[in-house]
């Protein structure tokens, strides 16, 4: 019986298998085609069934352009017009609209504008297929740190003021921690996130740590407190979480670093807290750091 990461264990007969969900959605490649025609649900009235098509055409449109700018860039609205199909006072409605977003740009005088991607919608992109090479150069690492363990092992990437699971390798241990791809955890309070921060300027430190923090184990931390334990963890090299978040989790951890030194990412060792003895701390975080120094490497070469 798996029970959710937030009541923290899994309970698994030693035969049981576990089959996992963790998939990344993501778009393929597609070209709508516009149809105004359409049915209604039962019980849906006529007029809320032509908002939401009306609705879904524009927002399919939407990415459509921006898609097709992607490809043609820089491209002009009759140009556009022709390869989607649409008119053009419908791509130039669009293209105004996603460059009042900040997703497109103009260039050239007006009547002879031609648009093109901006900083914003390429650094999105950038973004995904950096987690991707990330997952894709870390994975073998993930694989052997859990078969030296026989814990489940944790890729994260920072978000805010939260750490994002991307990618994972689960224990076969009957009890085990369970926690899903694409699901948020606090930094402020998990292993992965004091190494991650550890690993930051002090001043960058200072203003993500609240005046005070509160623990699942009843107390609380001030933020000289914090800081005072994250020069500790950047001192040894990994963090060690005992029960911080949820009180029968534990974890130890260790941030990945680009060329330059900056964290982008954290590997951790998670496991029920029972398990977690004082005697594991060095050996784990030993483990925990080879792991990510071996990943940090694989991304400096890039």
């Amino acid at each position: 019986m798996q029970v959710p990461y937030q009541g923290v264990l899994s309970y698994l007969s030693p035969k049981s298998e576990v089959v996992s969900k963790d998939a990344c959605a993501g778009r393929t490649s597609w070209r709508p085609h516009y149809d105004d025609r359409g049915s209604t649900t039962k019980g849906e009235s006529v007029s809320e069934s032509s908002d939401t098509r009306q609705g879904m055409q524009s927002v399919l449109r939407s990415l459509d352009v921006l898609e097709a700018v992607a490809l043609s860039q820089p491209v002009g609205i009759s140009a556009l017009a022709r390869s989607l199909g649409i008119p053009k006072a419908t791509v130039h409605r669009i293209l105004r609209t996603l460059g009042e977003a900040g997703w497109l740009a103009p260039q050239g005088a007006p009547g002879e504008q031609r648009w093109v991607l901006t900083a914003r919608a390429l650094a999105v992109g950038a973004r995904v297929m950096t987690q991707d090479d990330l997952r894709e150069r870390a994975r073998p690492v993930l694989e052997d740190l859990g078969r030296r363990t026989d814990e489940n092992i944790h890729l994260s990437v920072p978000d805010g003021e939260s750490l994002v699971l991307i990618d994972k390798v689960p224990s076969t241990r009957p009890v085990q921690t369970v926690a899903q791809v694409g699901e948020r955890v606090p930094m402020i309070l998990t292993a992965s996130g004091w190494a991650y921060l550890s690993h930051l300027p002090v001043s960058e430190r200072v203003a993500r740590i609240p005046p005070v923090v509160d623990l699942a184990t009843g107390t609380r931390l001030t933020r000289n407190e914090v800081l005072a334990e994250l020069e500790a963890v950047a001192g040894r090299g990994f963090a060690i979480n005992p029960g911080r978040w949820r009180p029968d989790v534990s974890a130890i951890g260790s941030a990945i670093t680009d060329r330059q030194g900056q964290p982008v990412a954290a590997l951790s060792i998670s496991l029920p807290s029972y398990r977690l003895t004082d005697d594991l701390h060095e050996p784990y975080g030993q483990l925990v750091m080879e792991a990510t120094a071996r990943i940090s490497a694989e991304l400096a070469r890039r």
